[in-house]
């Protein structure tokens, strides 16, 4: 039953009150767990995305160690190449020394 009150809204009896208190405290309730469970998991995935971003930045620093190894190893071939061709270049003038000239 339903009562005026003085500033003229309307006052729910006892009963009613209690339900509404029940409902609206349950609602509070869910709302609050809700947000826990959501901050937990904004806090998940935060760190998810720090470790992403930690092995992004890794595998960048790991792919341009790669490419400096693959230009030192080509720069090694090439010196091996040209102390190679400097050896067979020497060795030809010494076999042509040990030839007798006829």
């Amino acid at each position: 039953m339903k009562k005026k009150t003085e500033a003229g809204q309307l006052a729910l009896s006892g009963t009613e009150d209690g339900e509404i208190l029940a409902r609206l405290s349950e609602r509070v309730e869910r709302a609050v767990s809700m947000i826990q469970e959501l901050r937990r998991d904004r806090d998940a995935l935060r760190k998810k995305l720090d470790e992403a971003e930690a092995k992004l930045k890794e595998a960048g620093t790991s792919g341009e160690r790669v490419t400096q190894l693959e230009e030192e190893h080509d720069r090694f071939q090439r010196e091996r190449s040209e102390i190679r061709d400097r050896i067979e270049t020497i060795l030809s003038s010494l076999e042509s020394l040990e030839t007798p000239e006829e």
